[in-house]
């Protein structure tokens, strides 16, 4: 297949990553992104006002309980253009953990991936509870999970809404290999396929598929990492093969028979949780591990997510086990 990425030149690609990182550094001192270091984000009248009817209701003991008891998913995905190097290759999807000191997801989340291998783990974004909370909390968090995760070419992440670029570097510290509008070439058994990553096109828009995938050999099998699927249509005119994203959790919140109230984010329903296909593209939209504003959960489980690339075959295609 050939991909059709409207390329830049790799100087070009710098400059463009440059000035993309300097307009989301612009905008979170516009936005006097704070840290509360020492204690729980603040909870605003609002969340205030939501958990006292939760508990009035006697709803809110069991919707943390459902925020706190993640699944395990496996979904098969086949692809004509996969490499065969790659057939049967794993790769687990976290996102959306929303660290925060008054509400720990690495626990479970240990528990859940203990004794699970793969051959990549892919992280995409929101680390923090919401945009002010705290960043201790994440490294101390992240570094837990890193530690039980057990990938054959080690993790991958990107920055979601919620996150700062100050966060970069000490994640790039722990392990992971941090991508901002940048890939890599990921070579097994003499074959390779690219892994791009964007920065958050939701908030900050400030994502670049073009960059990501400057330097990506014409034709490649092309993974892309993006914190939200807003740019599903994009992604797709760039022949990207596979979209993993979150953002949406699912909608956190879904009532029986009438589905998630809010899913916060510019797309259609159907591209907001589960496996999808646009064009081209196939894709995932994980519900995530944790829950932001609420620590709350109903009629959506909080999930890590294994997919198993496979060369096609239709007998292959679009399982799903759960743990």
């Amino acid at each position: 297949m050939t991909l059709s990425r409207n390329a830049i030149s790799p100087v070009d690609a710098v400059l463009e990553r440059q000035d993309l990182w300097r307009k989301r550094l612009a905008r979170e001192a516009r936005q006097e992104r704070r840290t509360y270091e020492d204690g729980p984000y603040p909870d605003s009248s609002r969340v205030v006002a939501a958990k006292s009817l939760l508990k009035m209701l006697g709803l809110f003991a069991r919707g943390v309980y459902n925020a706190s008891n993640p699944l395990l998913h496996t979904r098969v995905l086949s692809f004509d253009a996969l490499p065969s190097a790659f057939d049967g290759f794993r790769i687990l999807h976290l996102s959306d953990f929303h660290f925060d000191v008054g509400f720990d997801v690495f626990e479970w989340t240990c528990a859940l991936l203990d004794d699970i291998a793969v051959d990549l783990c892919v992280l995409t974004g929101d680390y923090r509870f919401n945009q002010g909370a705290s960043c201790r909390a994440v490294y101390a968090g992240l570094q837990r999970i890193l530690s039980v995760i057990q990938s054959r070419h080690g993790v991958v992440g990107i920055l979601g809404n919620n996150d700062v670029g100050a966060m970069v570097e000490p994640l790039r510290a722990m392990g992971v290999r941090m991508l901002v509008n940048e890939g890599f070439a990921l070579d097994r058994d003499g074959a390779a396929i690219w892994v791009a990553g964007v920065d958050d096109p939701h908030d900050y828009r400030t994502s670049s598929i073009p960059a990501a995938l400057g330097g990506a050999p014409d034709g490649a099998f092309t993974v892309l990492l993006a914190h939200s699927p807003e740019l599903i249509e994009r992604a797709d005119g760039c022949g990207v093969d596979l979209y993993l994203c979150g953002h949406t959790h699912g909608g956190q919140v879904c009532l029986p028979g009438i589905g998630p109230l809010f899913l916060n984010t510019r797309c259609e329903r159907r591209y907001c949780a589960g496996t999808w296909r646009f064009g081209k593209m196939q894709g995932f939209t994980t519900t995530g591990l944790g829950a932001s504003t609420l620590p709350v959960r109903y009629n959506c489980s909080p999930e890590a997510a294994i997919i198993e690339l496979r060369v096609q075959n239709s007998s292959q295609a679009s399982e799903c086990y759960t743990f």
